[in-house]
């Protein structure tokens, strides 16, 4: 499967612009409610890659909180 997305436009690197930020990111989770870095890339129009690393940008920054609740998935918290 491809990210490749007809609107979306390169670098002189050819790598995809990104079309938001981690604050963006941020702005779009709601206070204590959890959310998966799917539902994040969704609402934002974002590859998951690019969502997981704003996610765990933000998480870093303690903006947000990381929780995992199994092996195999994430769940984030905005804490404000």
């Amino acid at each position: 499967m491809s990210d490749a997305q007809p609107d979306r436009t390169r670098d002189d690197k050819g790598r995809f612009q990104a079309s938001a930020s981690p604050n963006d990111v941020f702005q779009q989770m709601e206070p204590l409610e959890p959310y998966s870095t799917n539902e994040i890339a969704d609402r934002l129009g974002l590859p998951h890659r690019t969502a997981l690393h704003y996610l765990n940008q933000l998480a870093e920054n303690n903006r947000i909180r990381k929780k995992k609740p199994g092996k195999r998935s994430v769940i984030w918290v905005r804490m404000e």
